[in-house]
């Protein structure tokens, strides 16, 4: 089977699919031939990808969606059934994020919409797919976490809450569906360059971002492909992250100094993370 055909037939559901890699990952299983569903909250914002989408692939459905919304979900889930009958790929992806520290006095209520959207949008739409891939026997769930997903980071406390309990998660559901046929696998990417954090000044970034060069939304999404062919159960992305992971695994100090360091631009070429590009504002999706 030629790599472009490896989704041909298959339906996938990807949440956020409006920008950065929620439109990353749509375009690439639309080239791999997958009937592709975009959700996110905008329809225009969703339009404009699926006009993207069928120059490659006509097989594209947009469902404005919002996830923090079982109801929402429902009826998504509804028309993706009435139109397809089944749903062989669910792409966790929708997501929104906010910087702080723990001292400001939004941080509960921002932390409570990222919950909302990040996390409990993972679950209601897990819930929703689940039972339609056990009638059939078969499915594939991506989680999108993140790198502070494994370790929190300063001024991204309430965000690293949202993206540990997707992990937690997703651990927890791959493990219960274990022999079922349906696979789950977790991503964890270090800092991209999507529209997420454009409403943020750069000088609110949270410090171990101040000095790391973005990784690109597409490089995520043929992560996410590699996964659901591959059947990989968790991935991490790039290598450097692994280093940190590994050293706060050894020691909790060991990983909040290299956390401290991570600003240091000596420090950050020397580890890789810094490779002369700084995060920019774009909001051209």
């Amino acid at each position: 089977m030629k790599d472009k055909e490896k989704f041909i037939d298959k339906v996938v559901i990807i949440t956020g699919a409006s920008s950065g890699i929620g439109r990353a990952t749509s375009l690439a299983f639309a080239r791999e031939g997958a009937s592709t569903v975009l959700v996110s909250r905008t329809a225009e914002k969703l339009e404009k990808v699926a006009n993207e989408i069928r120059k490659l692939n006509p097989n594209v459905l947009i469902i404005p969606t919002d996830v923090s919304l079982q109801d929402s979900i429902r009826n998504m889930i509804e028309k993706v059934m009435a139109e397809y009958g089944r749903v062989d790929i669910l792409v966790n992806n929708a997501g929104t994020a906010h910087v702080g520290p723990i001292s400001h006095e939004k941080f509960v209520e921002d932390t409570k919409e990222m919950m909302a959207v990040d996390f409990y949008g993972t679950v209601y739409c897990t819930k929703a797919v689940l039972p339609i891939m056990q009638r059939h026997g078969r499915g594939h769930i991506v989680n999108m976490s993140s790198v502070v997903g494994r370790k929190a980071f300063p001024h991204f406390a309430g965000y690293s809450v949202s993206m540990h309990a997707i992990t937690a998660f997703s651990d927890a559901l791959r493990q219960e569906l274990h022999g079922s046929g349906i696979y789950v696998s977790i991503i964890h990417p270090a800092l991209t360059q999507t529209a997420m954090l454009s409403h943020i000044s750069p000088a609110d970034m949270p410090p171990p971002f101040r000095r790391m060069t973005p990784i690109t939304a597409e490089s995520v999404a043929e992560a996410v492909l590699d996964a659901v062919h591959k059947k990989h159960l968790r991935v991490i992305l790039p290598s450097q992250p692994k280093r940190l992971l590994l050293a706060d695994a050894i020691s909790p100090r060991l990983g909040d100094r290299i956390v401290r360091l991570m600003p240091n631009r000596v420090f950050a070429s020397l580890i890789g993370i810094y490779r002369g590009k700084m995060y920019e504002h774009d909001t051209s999706y």
